[in-house]
């Protein structure tokens, strides 16, 4: 039977192995890994991909999520998609793979199934994740339910808000690609992942660690044996508060369609020289940039700067509109403070930095989540504030971003 490594490997050849990065001292990469199949299953695929490198030195952290139609080579094996290599060679292989495509050394790994991510979150008592932009899929109407029989789906809308999800409704938005892509489920598992976190450090979970590590023992499969867990464990508090770097792939890959086999991903590692007009910038389309960033610490990381704080102002009318610009902000490393809101909604979003100027303080990147340009903040000087931002939020404000886009790589 012809297979998909079959018809790939007939027109590409395999790749080079690209350079290993030397990442710098005290760094501990962690592969994440989401399974279709239970884990008692030899052949799963692995339905998410996330690395997260910590920084132990900086007490910082970079997430980054690998589609799972990236077109890869397994080392002394086939062309295949990266989501098989577990099904082709179990973990090990896995992880070769990743150190020969992309060169990042992979020190532990964590895999659970879809089931028990329902559990972890359950167990939790939820998660609470702001939804910036509308989200429909199919869903069953009851997890209880047959999902061979068509007639137990519906069509689900999670509306723009903050929305409390159990384990049913967390999986739903970690899976759900009808209306978006690869890339954005990539994102929004990394967002899930933030929420468990800062859901854990609320509950002061830290404590309980060694009482958890044998409740999620049949729930995870992990190489991280339980001294280094407490290890990591007791720098959760601080990666959350120094920063998380949110990496992703998008735009550095060529998609392409292998009939009958769907569609993958093709990487495009280095640099592409392209002709472009005078005064247009090239297209950022490739790879070794992104992984690089991995090993640096958030552009805004407070383990090493001092932190910008940005006080929201809700003149929208929406109470879930002031959250929602927090998180956004909060997710690029901004400190959101979330102020007063106003009797009256107003028209238009306002910026107000309270400096004389804006070295240092990222206006490209804060303006750019409210649509506005840099040139639209207004100066404040010497006159004393407890924050360096103030947004007053107008009805014209919307917190659907496309992440993929964020000026400046961040």
């Amino acid at each position: 039977m012809i297979t998909v490594s079959d018809t790939i490997t007939r027109y590409l050849p395999f790749p080079t192995a690209v350079p290993t990065f030397a990442a710098p001292s005290g760094t501990t990469n962690i592969l994440l890994l989401g399974s279709d199949e239970p884990l008692d299953q030899e052949r799963a695929r692995t339905d998410a991909i996330i690395i997260v490198s910590i920084n132990r030195d900086n007490r910082t952290a970079s997430m980054l999520s690998i589609p799972r139609d990236m077109l890869v080579y397994l080392p002394n094996r086939v062309m295949a998609k990266i989501n098989t290599a577990t099904r082709n060679g179990g973990i090990e292989l896995l992880k070769q793979t990743i150190l020969y495509n992309f060169g990042v050394p992979i020190h532990y790994h964590a895999q659970i199934d879809f089931d028990g991510f329902k559990q972890v979150v359950d167990i939790l008592g939820g998660v609470e994740i702001g939804v910036s932009c509308e989200l429909t899929d199919w869903r069953l109407i009851s997890p209880d339910l047959d999902p061979l029989d068509e007639d137990n789906w519906e069509r689900f809308i999670l509306t723009q808000g903050i929305q409390r999800m159990d384990g049913d409704l967390a999986l739903w938005y970690a899976r759900s690609r009808l209306t978006t892509s690869d890339f954005d489920r990539g994102r929004r598992q990394q967002q899930l992942l933030r929420a468990i976190l800062n859901t854990g450090l609320d509950l002061n979970l830290l404590p309980q660690v060694p009482t958890l590590y044998n409740s999620f023992n049949n729930m995870v499969r992990t190489d991280l044996d339980i001294g280094r867990i407490l290890q990591l464990a007791a720098l959760a508090s601080a990666v959350r508060d120094n920063g998380i770097q949110h990496l992703y792939l998008a735009g550095k890959g060529e998609v392409m369609t292998v009939s009958p086999f769907g569609y993958i991903i093709l990487p495009i590692w280095e640099e592409e020289v392209v002709e472009v007009e005078e005064g247009e910038e090239p297209p950022d389309r490739a790879m070794a940039e992104i992984f690089g960033q991995l090993f640096q610490p958030p552009a805004l990381n407070r383990a090493t700067r001092a932190p910008l704080y940005v006080e929201v102002i809700n003149g929208t009318g929406n109470p879930d509109m002031a959250s929602l610009a927090a998180e956004n902000l909060a997710w690029y490393g901004f400190v959101p403070v979330i102020g007063e809101t106003l009797a009256e909604p107003v028209e238009r979003t306002r910026i107000e930095l309270f400096a004389s100027n804006d070295k240092g303080a990222f206006p490209w990147l804060l303006t750019w989540q409210f649509r506005r340009w840099p040139s639209h903040i207004q100066l404040v000087p010497d006159t004393p504030y407890a924050y360096n931002y103030r947004v007053t939020l107008g009805q014209d404000y919307d917190p659907c971003l496309n992440h993929f886009y964020a000026p400046g790589g961040y």
